[in-house]
């Protein structure tokens, strides 16, 4: 194994771009926790992409490449699957921040390389080589011709954001000493275009996150998938500009959970259909711009299964929460509850919402709300009758409900990270 002093560079003629590394790291000193980071950077060192910040709070990229783990002790590790990096990432950047403290009163840092075959190198650094830094980029792994290594020693004095800067991310000047918190910041962008580009959705994002505070989850990320029957008894709904408000609740909560503000729209009736994505770039014309065909039947499954699929093939890096629409009852229940069970081992939360019209029976959701045989309760029903007139407050609160219960119990199951 290869010790490594500061500013030596070696290629890494052992790796392929399908190789598979750890990154071990261990910080020593009297702070009580030391971040780490690790960074996927541009072609020119540049963080065009903030969800390759991999850390405590973003433990993943979103194919699962990067993935922070915590290990021994206080050890962390980091596994690096270079075969499913993008292409956009060139350079992966190892650092370490602390708060209430600085490098120069750590005892020590080290950091050990493992690809397949074991430890390969490593590269420790002491509180004797940095004075009053709050930031220490120990570590790159970057392309040029074939992977190489790279050990830094850089540090800076301006902690979390003055390494961002660094990087070209932006960062939040209010206030400019607090440690950056990525999922806030991208909130702001979103709500500041909320502003300007769909004014009317601002109070539903706002409501939104109250609810989510009610939960304990406002710190919680998900993707955002709204379901929506097109049976014909959904024709008032439609006309009527109900399905666009429901549509709008859905983008709300998107705002406040998703990092890029989407909501993959699926429609049902007799056959599934994705529709793509409903954004503030087009929320106001969304459902009339889907030029809806109602059809004569209500099939759950198939539109299930392309969920599941689409949720499969996105990974598991954020648990995903459906908000499933619809006036009626299923065809094949059998084979709709099977995929239920199926899917409670899935990083996926079911929110059924019934449009009661006339005599409608919802026996068949209320039997899925409470159905035994899963890992854990992954599915939530609740009905409001025609036309939806439901305060925005009570809406939110049940589009929400239970969402901390299956994430509370799907960790333990070891569903979500």
């Amino acid at each position: 194994m290869q010790t490594f002093q500061t500013g030596q560079k070696s290629p890494l003629s052992s790796l392929t771009d399908q190789s598979t590394l750890v990154l071990t790291v261990r910080v020593r000193g009297p702070a009580p926790e030391y971040d780490l980071i690790l960074f996927g950077l541009d072609e020119a060192g540049t963080l065009s992409d903030d969800r390759y910040m991999v850390f405590f709070n973003q433990p993943a990229s979103p194919e699962g490449a990067l993935r922070l783990q915590a290990g021994a002790h206080t050890e962390v590790t980091f596994q690096i699957d270079l075969g499913r990096l993008p292409s956009t990432v060139r350079r992966l950047s190892l650092a370490a921040t602390v708060d209430g403290g600085t490098f120069g009163q750590i005892d020590h840092a080290a950091v050990t390389l493992s690809d397949g075959c074991g430890p390969c190198l490593t590269y420790q650094v002491t509180g004797r080589d940095f004075q009053q830094q709050k930031a220490v980029m120990l570590l790159d792994l970057y392309v040029k011709d074939v992977w190489r290594v790279a050990a830094v020693g850089q540090g800076f004095d301006g902690g979390l954001a003055a390494l961002v800067r660094h990087f070209g991310g932006e960062v939040a000047d209010d206030p400019p000493a607090a440690p950056v918190n990525l999922k806030k910041e991208r909130q702001r962008v979103l709500l500041e275009k909320a502003q300007q580009q769909a004014p009317e959705l601002v109070s539903l994002i706002k409501a939104a996150q109250v609810s989510l505070e009610k939960r304990g989850l406002d710190d919680a990320r998900y993707r955002v998938k709204l379901v929506l029957d097109i049976s014909g008894s959904m024709h008032d709904e439609y006309r009527t500009g109900a399905v666009q408000e429901l549509a709008n609740r859905a983008l709300a909560l998107a705002v406040r959970l998703d990092d890029d503000g989407e909501v993959d729209v699926y429609l049902f009736g007799i056959k599934p259909h994705r529709k793509g994505k409903l954004s503030l770039d087009n929320a106001r014309s969304f459902v009339q711009g889907m030029r809806v065909k109602l059809e004569g039947g209500t099939h759950y499954g198939p539109v299930m299964a392309f969920v599941r699929e689409d949720v499969s093939r996105e990974g598991r890096d954020l648990p995903t929460l459906v908000l499933f629409i619809t006036d009626g009852g299923t065809s094949n229940p059998a084979g709709v509850i099977q995929q239920m069970r199926d899917a409670a081992r899935e990083p996926i939360f079911w929110k059924f919402m019934g449009i009661e019209q006339g005599h409608v029976n919802f026996d068949f959701l209320e039997k899925l709300d409470d159905l035994t045989g899963r890992v854990v309760d992954n599915a939530d029903f609740f009905k409001v009758p025609s036309p939806v007139r439901l305060p925005d407050a009570q809406l939110f609160d049940a589009l929400v409900n239970e969402l901390d219960v299956w994430q509370r119990d799907a960790r333990r199951a070891g569903i979500l990270q």
